[in-house]
């Protein structure tokens, strides 16, 4: 009998031994009308985020099991042509940055439960690392929610009185702080895990300059093995020691409004202070900011300052209907190929507006000036 009894203890050992450490994911899905369809798992490291499995939503419930010894940054998500990227099919409102698409989730795969919720507003929780950045992603969701009453204002920006304009501007960039600063937080203190890549990489046009760079030396290798982490950071390098202050311009060559082609270098390193401002037409910021550069070209143009606007349309009539609109007065360049703009690579430029401001000798003296901080420049240097 005891024989028996070390027998039957010795075979659970070794059958606990042998049991694989894994991950189960239990998920609802808070519409039933995605029953019947499949949620796929994807990896978010992967050329195309590719499904590495795929569960069938029944009864509004799904469960994905699978062992992942190495944490991924991973998606949860539905095919597009049940769920379309902004959300729901003829939606097209995308999410702002670093939030989530509806039905849609991005979290840590690692070894271990973790329940999940797919609806208009998504949630994840289950390890520490997920919990802390679902705490997160409600925050940022928090802030989207009171700021949601601007939308409507937002619309009507154009019919609105000037002072209300201006009401409005502040409201919105006292809401883009507060998203900044929580993600700045968040990054800080996660600069060793892949969720602190991931909202890194989310929210980097959030960040300025050298926030960015601050949080990099902060970050270990788990961090920067987070998706476009790597080509961020490269970004930042060629930001920084090719394009940082004192820096001297970069030349290019594009044609201005009657088809002559034109350098950087007709302008730049002449004697004057130079402003090159990279817009387009289609872009609401830059249509925003025009008057304000506008103004301060009629202050301090007699007195040598100089604005070169980049234009990154991609039709001429487009172009040139822009500059009529916003009373643009100051030369103009561009190649009309979009976001392919050839100067707006060679200056790293991914987000319109973007301002390089250059010395007499072309050397750069800051970049991203506008509004209050471009006019205290300018008075600055002239007054």
């Amino acid at each position: 009998m005891k024989y028996f009894f070390l027998l039957a203890t010795s075979a659970a050992i070794l059958a606990g031994c042998s049991t694989k450490p894994g991950y189960t994911i239990q998920g609802t899905v808070a519409n039933p009308a995605l029953d019947g369809n499949h949620v796929y798992l994807c990896d978010l490291n992967s050329r195309n985020n590719s499904p590495l499995d795929s569960a069938l939503v029944q009864n509004g419930s799904f469960i994905f099991e699978g062992v992942q010894n190495t944490p991924l940054l991973a998606q949860l998500k539905f095919n597009k042509e049940v769920i379309d990227p902004a959300g729901q099919p003829k939606d097209k409102r995308m999410y702002n940055t670093g939030e989530n698409y509806k039905f849609s989730i991005v979290f840590v795969l690692e070894n271990a439960p973790l329940q999940v919720k797919l609806d208009t507003v998504s949630s994840v929780s289950g390890t520490p690392e997920n919990d802390a950045l679902q705490g997160f992603l409600n925050g940022i969701d928090r802030i989207r929610q009171e700021a949601a009453p601007l939308n409507e204002k937002i619309r009507d920006f154009k019919s609105l009185p000037e002072a209300e304009q201006k009401a409005v501007e502040a409201e919105y960039d006292r809401f883009m702080e507060q998203r900044a600063d929580l993600a700045e937080a968040y990054i800080a203190a996660n600069a060793d895990k892949l969720s602190g890549g991931y909202v890194f990489w989310s929210f980097r046009y959030l960040l300025d300059e050298e926030t960015q760079n601050t949080l990099v030396a902060q970050a270990d290798s788990v961090f920067k093995s987070a998706p476009g982490v790597s080509a961020l950071i490269e970004q930042l390098d060629y930001q920084t020691n090719e394009l940082g202050t004192g820096m001297p311009f970069k030349d290019f060559t594009m044609n201005d409004l009657k088809g002559k082609p034109r350098k950087l270098s007709d302008y730049v390193g002449k004697g004057n202070y130079v402003l090159v401002d990279f817009w387009a037409s289609w872009c609401p910021p830059c249509r925003q900011e025009m008057p304000n550069l506008v103004a301060l070209y009629k202050q301090y143009h007699k007195k040598g300052f100089e604005i070169v606007g980049v234009s990154l349309d991609n039709k001429q009539e487009n172009w040139e209907k822009g500059l009529k609109d916003l009373k643009m007065t100051w030369p103009q360049l561009s190649d009309l190929q979009g976001w392919k703009n050839g100067g707006a690579a060679l200056y790293g430029v991914h987000s319109i507006p973007h301002t390089v401001l250059f010395d007499p000798q072309g050397n750069i003296v800051a970049k991203k000036l506008y509004d209050e901080e471009l006019r205290e420049k300018l008075a600055e240097i002239y007054e």
